[in-house]
This record gives C-alpha cells, sequence and structure tokens, in this order.
C-alpha cells in the first residue's frame, strides 16, 4: 500500500459529506504529506473532550491494537439534533459504538472507494471500512459515545540500503538474516474532529509490551525512525504506557504513533570452516571448525577447534569486533580469544585475531601466545594464517 498522503486526501473529500466521523485511521507509512482542511463545524452538539486509547500486542509476528474512543458530546441548544455519523478507518473490523451504555445499531463494513487519486503523477486506489450509525442528542443533553474495534498494522519498511551487519553477511547461507527493530504505524486523524462543535481536549493513551517503545514520526517519511519526543512513559506491569494531550484547533491534521519492537540482543550466525598453515619455523597444515553468532550486532563471538591433524588440537573461545559490509567494501575484524590447548599437553593462551571477509569468503591471522605458567615449561607464540569460508 502507497501513496498514503493520496488515501487521506480522498478520505478528506468522503468525510466531508459527512456530518461527523472518527478521527482515527491505521495504515501503511509513505513517502509523502498530509495537508487537511480546518472545515466548519457541521454539528450544533459539542465535543467537549476525546479519550483514545490503544491496547497493542503482537499476534502472529503482526502488531493487533484493540482500541477505545470516547467522546463527551453535549447538545447546549434547545432542539434535538440528529446526527447521521460513520467510523471510517483502514484494517479496522469488529466496530461498536454505544452512548452512556446503549449499543447504538452500527452498519457492518462497506468499502468506501477514495480513488483514484493523483500525487506526484502516480495514481493510487484505496479503499476503508466504513460503519455508519445514527446518534439521537435531545436538547440540553450530554453524555459519551464510545467506539470500540481491532485493528491490525502494517509494518513500516526501512530499507537498509548497502549495509550488511557482519554476521549477516559472513554467514549468508545459515544465518536468519540481520536482527532489526520491527516498527508499526497507527495514523491518527486529527482534522476530521473538526467537523464536530466544540474545541476538545485530545487525550491519547498507547499500552504496549514493556519490550515496545512508543514514538511518533518526526515527519510523514516512511524512511524516518520514530522519536518518543513528546509522549509521557510509565511502566504498569509489564506494559508500557505513553500518553499524550493536545487540543483540537491546536493539533496538526494528523497524528503518527509507532510501535517499535526492539530488536533482538543477539543473532544467529553460522559455521566457520578454515584451511591455512602456521608461520615460521613451525610451519604446519592448520584446519579450524568454528559456529559464531552475533551479540550485539557488531560483536561475533565463536567458539572452534583447530588442528593439524598430527599432534595439536586447540579449543577456543574468541569475541571480536567487526565492522559491517557496506557494498563493496569488506568486513574487518579484531578479536581477542583464549586459546585452550588440549594436545600434546593441555595449557591456556591468549589469542589475537584480524580477519577480513568479503561475503562469506575471508581471511583470518592469529598470533597466540602461551605463556610459561608453571615450572617446566617455556613460553612460546604461533602465527596462523587461515583461508575462511563461512556458511
Amino acid at each position: 500500500m502507497t501513496d498514503m498522503a493520496n488515501r487521506l486526501a480522498s478520505l478528506v473529500c468522503l468525510l466531508a459529506a459527512l456530518p461527523a466521523a472518527a478521527n482515527v485511521a491505521a495504515s501503511t507509512r509513505t513517502p509523502a504529506t498530509l495537508t487537511l482542511s480546518s472545515g466548519t463545524a457541521r454539528t450544533r452538539s459539542e465535543v467537549l473532550s476525546e479519550e483514545l486509547d490503544f491496547d497493542c500486542a503482537e499476534v502472529e509476528q503482526e502488531a493487533v491494537c484493540h482500541f477505545e474512543a470516547r467522546y463527551r458530546l453535549r447538545n447546549g441548544t434547545d432542539e434535538a439534533e440528529v446526527i447521521d455519523a460513520a467510523f471510517l478507518g483502514l484494517r479496522t473490523r469488529e466496530v461498536r459504538v454505544r452512548f452512556d451504555e446503549e449499543p447504538l445499531p452500527v452498519t457492518e463494513a462497506q468499502a468506501a472507494s477514495m480513488g483514484p487519486t493523483s500525487e506526484a503523477g502516480r495514481l493510487a486506489h484505496a479503499q476503508a471500512e466504513r460503519f455508519g450509525f445514527t446518534l439521537t442528542l435531545p436538547p440540553g443533553r450530554e453524555g459519551e459515545l464510545r467506539v470500540r474495534g481491532l485493528m491490525q498494522l502494517e509494518r513500516r519498511f526501512l530499507p537498509s540500503g548497502y549495509v550488511w551487519p557482519a554476521v549477516q553477511s559472513r554467514h549468508v547461507l545459515l544465518s536468519p538474516g540481520p536482527a532489526q527493530a520491527t516498527h508499526w504505524d497507527i495514523d491518527y486523524l486529527l482534522g476530521p474532529i473538526r467537523t464536530w462543535a466544540g474545541n476538545p481536549t485530545l487525550h491519547i493513551t498507547v499500552r504496549v509490551p514493556s519490550g515496545w517503545e512508543v514514538g511518533s514520526s518526526p515527519d510523514a517519511f516512511a524512511r524516518t525512525l520514530p522519536v518518543a519526543t513528546d509522549w509521557r512513559l510509565r511502566h504498569e506491569g509489564e506494559q508500557v504506557v505513553a500518553e499524550r494531550s493536545l487540543t483540537a484547533e491546536g493539533a496538526p491534521e494528523w497524528l503518527n504513533v509507532t510501535l517499535t519492537k526492539r530488536k533482538p540482543w543477539w543473532t544467529s550466525g553460522g559455521v566457520q570452516l578454515g584451511l591455512g598453515a602456521g608461520l615460521g619455523d613451525d610451519s604446519r597444515w592448520m584446519a579450524r571448525l568454528g559456529y559464531q553468532f552475533a551479540a550485539p550486532e557488531s560483536f561475533l563471538h565463536s567458539l572452534s577447534v583447530e588442528t593439524d591433524f598430527r599432534e595439536q588440537v586447540v579449543l577456543t573461545p574468541l569475541t571480536q569486533y567487526a565492522t559491517p559490509q557496506v557494498a563493496i567494501i569488506p568486513s574487518l575484524g579484531f578479536g581477542l580469544g583464549i586459546p585452550v590447548q588440549v594436545l600434546p599437553e593441555a595449557r591456556p593462551g591468549l589469542r589475537l585475531l584480524a580477519d577480513l571477509h568479503f561475503g562469506p569468503l575471508g581471511a583470518a591471522l592469529t598470533w597466540d601466545h602461551y605463556p610459561a605458567l608453571w615450572e617446566g615449561t617455556d613460553s612460546f607464540s604461533r602465527w596462523i594464517l587461515l583461508f575462511q569460508v563461512a556458511l
């Protein structure tokens, strides 16, 4: 789904034909801006305040939000007013409406065509779900209109460009891919509230799991990371609660709420195979077999076993910092490990490593030093150069 500005501009045109409409929409973010006309009040009854609650969770790797919008209404005139209202939303279902706890009949979701429209020479077709209902306010009546429903949100796509984390570029076969934060967006239309009389205060509350973050986009571009500016955050048990307030007249035309699930703290990698030789007087063929993972993204941790197929076996846990691969610029790593020589005699040492990888192919140079830790042993050092394949 693209060109959100085109959809929302068409939605505004659709709203203009309605006495009143809900001002909540959930959709995909697109690189465009939105302009809404403030319009004039089309009702004599006033909206005194609006409270909007989202309670969101992840279901089958998608974000689903139960929402409730509460409008405090007042008919301050001496005549009854019949208002034909509608709730419009994208990817919205199970909408129920009550006024002072009395249910109001709601028409089933009807597709409201909003296209074709154009923006920068591009055409867009969109469908909205429209839930219509009728509200009658007697003279002097004040009450609460409550709308409840379910929203299924779409992910925001943030391209990584030509930059691949080391664990992804090196282990293209077995690694599941880079650990990335997941973003979902709720676009909350503020302009349609101005089709009612009054200048209500809007209070927005968003509840998400404790591992998530709540923010907003500083502009309307899909490739912009969200920020938590203007949100008041607190914890309630296993949830994070974000709140903010604003007035209808002083509010922007629309408000973005971005839900972010933080990236996992570790990423599985894959197998490393190496073949090379020792350098210097003690030159011999060496082979390496190991497994590597990332935690966090720029730090690779591995456990490997090396042998000369004759008398030497070495186990080495190692941690290294590795730069990402940027287009044709390879990934460079520097590491520190503790080689434990198992054969011909058990003794620990210290390893320094430098490696260079372009995709799964690379080379690693290591320097191992084994100090004389007890009487009767001599310290020695060893250089090893290996050509590596990462799976």
